[in-house]
């Protein structure tokens, strides 16, 4: 048995990724790049409220139409995800996610940016089932699309958790779900 430390594999894939500002001397350039940058931090905001209360349509809003999502349980399209999100939520009594460290790779039109968030899925008083805390990294592809920035892609990374993951329950299990013929870890 080796006695050597070993590193928690999401860790080891890491990859930090972030662009430094324009120079100084362009203010313009600046005040774009620093728009971009809170209007991207603007979908994470947007995303943990609308989880949180259940709003699915404001949780449509912050992704492309044609979003890729590949979660922790199980991946596929934006209306599969949704699905399985509405269905994971409504067993916990309440949800609270705080939005941690951000790392932002802007490319005119493109960025790439990686979140770290902890859920907190709280189970309802008197529940004979843990609490669930989930520390996640979100791997985004976003891009401008008219105007607006929109997650084109999502990998999401779990971290760690404490409490059960995924949530027990009487009856048959809801995840993993029925496959549903999406191929989205190939896109």
């Amino acid at each position: 048995m080796s006695t050597e430390p070993s590193r928690n594999r999401n860790r080891e894939i890491m990859n930090f990724r972030s662009s430094p500002p324009p120079d100084a001397s362009d203010i313009v350039a600046n005040v774009l790049w620093l728009r971009d940058r809170e209007l991207i931090r603007d979908i994470y905001a947007r995303y943990a409220y609308a989880v949180d209360s259940l709003d699915l349509d404001l949780v449509r809003s912050v992704f492309a139409p044609g979003c890729v999502i590949v979660g922790t349980m199980e991946q596929g399209t934006l209306d599969d995800y949704l699905e399985g999100l509405e269905a994971g939520l409504l067993m916990y009594d309440a949800t609270m996610h705080f939005r941690g460290n951000q790392y932002v790779e802007l490319a005119g039109d493109r960025a790439f940016v990686e979140t770290w968030v902890v859920g907190y899925h709280m189970e309802a008083p008197g529940s004979p089932i843990d609490s669930l805390e989930l520390g996640l990294r979100y791997k985004d592809d976003v891009e401008r699309l008219d105007g607006e920035w929109k997650i084109v892609r999502r990998e999401a990374v779990k971290q760690w958790h404490t409490g059960p993951f995924p949530r027990p329950f009487i009856g048959p299990p809801p995840y993993p779900r029925k496959p549903h013929g999406s191929n989205a870890r190939d896109v």
